[in-house]
């Protein structure tokens, strides 16, 4: 599962190395809200959906990934895709420097998860967002120690936890770890 792609036979996705998941919108933008290209954040008033911002309301969105490290793996991580709900404030500053690539000069920022991880986990959790440079997508670090993904984070995930999360997700775990 670390060094070879795989194919899900659930879902068709190849995946390339380690396994990683993405969520294209926060949970709370509807289905029906289309992907646009990321200039519409900045040329369209209202609701927008983008591969990388969302503006719903009075909520301000970034994509951002939360690493998982691999117990006993020397640093491979398990890459969770997320949207994280940020400040107006914060969204305005990211904007300003995404194309240049300099974010990491936002240095960290509080932030919600915005994507119920692991399924069915009800609240958003609070989290810290470090921002980096060169096109890479901010860090969700999570600040709550009672949610479920915050262990992981700290001490690394088990092969068993990494196959049960992504047995929630619906992926057909033979597939993954066998020759399909």
């Amino acid at each position: 599962m670390l060094t070879s792609p795989r194919q899900c036979r659930c879902c068709g996705a190849t995946f390339a190395q380690l396994l990683s998941l993405a969520c294209d919108r926060p949970d709370m933008a509807p289905e029906d809200m289309p992907v646009q290209d990321n200039s519409a954040i900045m040329a369209e008033d209202g609701d927008v959906l983008t591969e990388d911002f969302c503006r719903a309301g009075e909520f301000f969105f970034l994509r951002s990934v939360l690493a998982i490290p691999l117990a006993g793996s020397r640093g491979a991580e398990f890459i969770l895709g997320t949207r994280a709900s940020v400040s107006r404030e914060v969204f305005e500053d990211y904007l300003d420097r995404f194309e240049l690539r300099e974010t990491s000069e936002l240095g960290q920022a509080p932030a919600w998860l915005s994507n119920a991880i692991p399924p069915g986990h009800p609240e958003p959790a609070a989290c810290m967002l470090e921002m980096r440079d060169g096109g890479e997508y901010p860090e969700l670090k999570i600040s709550e120690s009672s949610h479920p993904i915050y262990a992981l984070q700290k001490h690394g995930a088990q092969m068993e936890e990494l196959l049960d999360l992504l047995h929630a997700y619906g992926h057909d775990l033979p597939s993954l770890v066998y020759d399909a």
